[in-house]
C-alpha cells in the first residue's frame, strides 16, 4: 500500500499544481447559427476551476502522508 499511495499522491500533486497554475485549457465549439449554406460557430477557450487544483493538491498531500505512515 505504501508505493501506490506515493505514486498516486505525486500524480495528484502535479496535476493539481498544473490546474491551479492555469496550465490546462480546452476549447469548446458551439454552433450559433445554421441558416441554409451559412453556418456560424463560436469557439471558447476554457480552463478547469482553480479550486479543483487546490482540492487535488490536498488529496495528493493526504495520499503521500498515508503512504509515509503506513506499514508494509
Amino acid at each position: 500500500m505504501r508505493l501506490p499511495a506515493f505514486i498516486l499522491g505525486v500524480i495528484l500533486l502535479v496535476a493539481g499544481g498544473l490546474i491551479a497554475a492555469g496550465v490546462f485549457k480546452f476549447q469548446s465549439t458551439e454552433k450559433v447559427l445554421d441558416m441554409g449554406p451559412i453556418e456560424v460557430t463560436k469557439t471558447d477557450t476554457k480552463s478547469p476551476p482553480i479550486n479543483l487544483g487546490w482540492v487535488l493538491m490536498g488529496v495528493g498531500a493526504v495520499a503521500l502522508v498515508v503512504g509515509a505512515i503506513s506499514k508494509k
